[in-house]
């Protein structure tokens, strides 16, 4: 079960682009809104303008005989004097001072101008030839369209400068609202992206408080996919730190209780060196001293490696043979072996085949050496010490059986506990051997098995390996 600090939350990348998406339909669409209602209203105008030019006209047409135009008194549409004179800048009841920038003429086939508006000169805006064109009139740049129907033709222009104006304002009403909606847009995305980040200035902050020494998990109120597994990592990292910091402190702690017995011997053992009143005397406590010694250096030396077997990680994938490692324990303790007359067996199963697992050749190499030796200290002189290498199937067994004192049921469990040793038991051990090959084994996930030996005499210990 996921505990509160690693539970994943929703992902940052959700948030920001949920968040996103609807901060910039929200915006972006009352800002097209108005836009597009500024950009109405400037067309409303032009329209309105037009419109009040084509009522003029039809008036002018239909209320006014045209028949009564002439050519030297065509008939001249003119504008309330209001809008002549720019006073109105918005549709009124008068109409639109735009009207001002836009004329027209009609011609007959003669070219006899017929009617004209108030703006338009009397002179033809352009040569009479359908369609559009750019013309000048009194220092302006008009924009005309000559169109011919029938025998007459009428030529309609507008001011460049009403265009101008028109597509700035129309400009204008656009980019405004769409500047200050982006202003927002900024604002409320910062915003967003401040509180979809929020959990990793908390993670830092309570990284930046932490003292040295606090390696208690670290929790968020609030935390992301993204940053869970980095919470998971770093919370793992700190249960490594005080895993290694407990077995630390547990190594100083029981290398004071289990050397002070060894050291003090060896004071006693000195002192008597110097007490001795004969070469004899000194040369006895001279021997017991380099023995003391020796049990020092040997407890010494598999307390560091029972350290480094409880501290290892996850095991080098390497691809180790048994057998030379069995070989090499044994030449190591061969000085032992001739010392109490020991046989040792080894027999490998199938014959001739390399038995090989998987893991860190040192470590393995340690399991073994730890093996032999506790049989080789616990099995009577003269004894047998049997070391079998099986492949079956799919598994890889090593088997280590001597002719010792064997160890009680209740007592099986126990002696893997490290400076575990057996009431009454005999030689000088340190009680790391077997903790030591637990923690191999357990390291490259193989089972121990601990039992009897052949005829219910001894001790048998199998290693069950996984196949390489």
């Amino acid at each position: 079960m996921n505990s509160p600090a690693t539970r994943p939350g929703r992902s940052v990348r959700t948030v920001l682009l949920a968040g996103t998406i609807a901060t910039l339909l929200v915006v972006l669409g009352a800002t097209a809104w108005l836009s597009f209602k500024g950009s109405e209203e400037e067309a409303q105008e032009l329209f309105d303008a037009r419109l009040a030019t084509s009522a003029r006209v039809l008036e002018a047409f239909l209320a006014r005989q045209v028949e009564q135009a002439t050519i030297t008194s065509p008939i001249v549409i003119t504008l309330p004097g209001p809008l002549e004179a720019g006073g109105h800048d918005a549709p009124g009841p008068l109409g639109h001072y735009y009207e001002t920038k836009i004329a027209f003429q009609v011609w007959n086939g003669n070219r006899d101008l017929l009617v004209r508006s108030a703006s338009a000169p009397a002179a033809p805006f352009a040569p009479l030839t359908p369609g559009f064109s750019d013309q000048k009139f009194e220092g302006q740049p008009w924009r005309v369209f000559t169109l011919r129907s029938g025998q007459v033709w009428i030529e309609v222009a507008e001011r460049d400068d009403v265009r101008s104006e028109l597509a700035e304002k129309l400009a204008f009403a656009a980019v405004v609202p769409l500047i200050a909606g982006t202003v927002v847009l900024l604002v409320l995305l910062g915003l967003l992206i401040g509180y979809g980040l929020a959990p990793l200035a908390s993670l830092a902050e309570q990284i930046e408080a932490r003292q040295p020494d606090a390696v208690t998990p670290i929790t968020l109120a609030r935390a992301p996919a993204e940053i869970a597994p980095v919470l998971t990592a770093l919370n793992g990292l700190l249960r490594r730190v005080r895993d290694a910091l407990e077995r630390e402190r547990r190594f100083t702690a029981d290398a004071a209780h289990e050397l002070r017995t060894p050291l003090a011997a060896l004071k006693v053992h000195a002192q008597n060196v110097a007490r001795a009143n004969s070469p004899a005397e000194r040369q006895a406590s001279l021997d017991r001293m380099l023995a003391g010694l020796d049990r020092t250096v040997h407890l010494a030396g598999q307390m560091l490696a029972y350290s480094r077997a409880a501290a290892a990680g996850e095991p080098a994938h390497a691809t180790v043979q048994l057998r030379p490692l069995v070989a090499e324990a044994v030449e190591t303790l061969q000085p032992r072996i001739r010392e109490r007359a020991l046989r040792v067996d080894v027999a490998c199963e199938p014959k001739n085949d390399a038995i090989e697992v998987r893991g860190d050749p040192q470590q393995l190499g340690s399991l073994v050496s730890n093996l032999l030796d506790n049989a080789v200290r616990y099995a009577p002189e003269g004894g047998t010490i049997e070391v079998a290498l099986r492949r079956a199937g799919n598994e890889v067994s090593l088997t280590v059986t001597d002719e010792g004192p064997g160890i009680p049921p209740e007592l099986r469990e126990r002696v893997f506990e490290s400076y575990y040793r057996m009431p009454g038991s005999a030689g000088s051990g340190s009680g790391l051997g077997l903790a030591i090959v637990k923690e191999v084994a357990l390291a490259h996930g193989a089972r121990l098995e601990i039992g009897e030996g052949p005829g219910g005499k001894g001790t048998r210990v199998v290693v069950r390996f996984r196949p390489a």
